[in-house]
């Protein structure tokens, strides 16, 4: 009995043997299957999402310059009208002074908009405050009518000094004469730009096609001159006070309130817009000797066009 088990168990020894061999072997070449898919899966990966960050990057980095140049510079040609806010004596008889509309008009505006939120709303909206710290402008006025006749030296006006027991007599402001007008400005105030194709796949430039629209509220300081012309005067006696009239120093200035509201296209660096601007200005005159010291309310309304470079972050 013990020889059989002997025996039996000689033989099978090399089978158990051969058999746990075999299972090994096949064990290691599937573990290295797997190592090896693994390796592959692994280098795939990682070009892959390499690939998607370096798409989501150059993404955010285009958003980034789509909603840049947050400066502005712009080019204006202005229609302006010089309306008088109270009855303004011209100084003929009792007329009063009228409307006067601009034939020449130009302006200059530099600002910057400040974001009130980091990203867009829905990449398709944004809020800002609009600072202009330069808003210089020109306007040049006609002489009214056929240039003659338009003011009279000999009349005047007078102002009584109740402590000082005097009466001063002054010339009537010539409002109706050719006039230069320049004024310089600062405004604040909210806009919003809209960017309505910010949606289109990919990096469109469409996308950089931007709205905008705002209104701000500011302070200027203006400057009126008024050109001398000998004719205009209804005095033809050559005497002191046509002398006096005909060389002085007409000039005038004042000082308000502005407002403007206006409206842009822009595509990237270039933008062409509307803008209509409300000026309240007090003038006194410059020569008070001549013209007293009194004060004159008048509105300018200007209509602008302009051209708008956008510029900066």
């Amino acid at each position: 009995m013990k020889r059989k088990l002997l025996t039996l168990t000689t033989f099978l020894f090399p089978l158990l043997v051969f058999s746990q061999v075999t299972e090994d072997s096949t064990l290691v070449q599937v573990f290295e299957q797997e190592k090896d898919s693994m390796k592959f899966v692994s280098i795939a990966d990682i070009i892959k999402e390499k690939e998607e960050n370096t798409s989501r990057n150059d993404l955010i980095k285009h958003f980034d310059q789509v909603w840049s140049r947050r400066s502005f510079f712009n080019i204006s040609y202005n229609s302006s009208t010089l309306v008088p806010k109270e009855d303004t004596p011209s100084g003929v008889g009792n007329a009063t002074v009228q409307n006067c509309k601009s034939n020449i008009g130009i302006s200059l505006q530099a600002g910057r908009s400040y974001r009130l939120h980091k990203k867009p709303i829905a990449n398709i909206l944004q809020f800002y405050i609009d600072y202009s710290g330069l808003d210089l402008i020109y306007n040049h006025y006609t002489i009214e009518g056929n240039g003659k006749n338009i003011y009279n030296s000999t009349q005047k006006y007078e102002v009584t000094n109740v402590k000082k027991g005097v009466t001063d007599s002054y010339y009537y402001i010539p409002w109706n004469l050719e006039k230069h007008e320049g004024s310089y400005g600062m405004s604040v105030g909210p806009s919003f730009t809209v960017a309505p194709f910010t949606h289109i796949p990919n990096r469109n430039g469409l996308h950089f096609l931007k709205f905008n629209m705002y209104f701000r509220i500011g302070y200027q300081v203006s400057i009126l001159y008024m050109v001398n012309n000998e004719e205009a005067d209804m005095n033809k006696v050559e005497d002191d006070d046509f002398e006096r009239m005909s060389d002085n120093l007409k000039m005038n200035w004042g000082h308000g309130l502005l407002t403007n509201f206006g409206l842009s296209l822009t595509w990237k660096s270039i933008g062409i817009g509307y803008e209509h601007r409300v000026a309240h200005n007090k003038y006194k005159a410059i020569t008070t000797e001549d013209f007293g010291k009194d004060s004159y309310k008048f509105k300018t309304s200007t209509d602008r066009v302009y051209i708008s470079f956008r510029l900066g972050k």
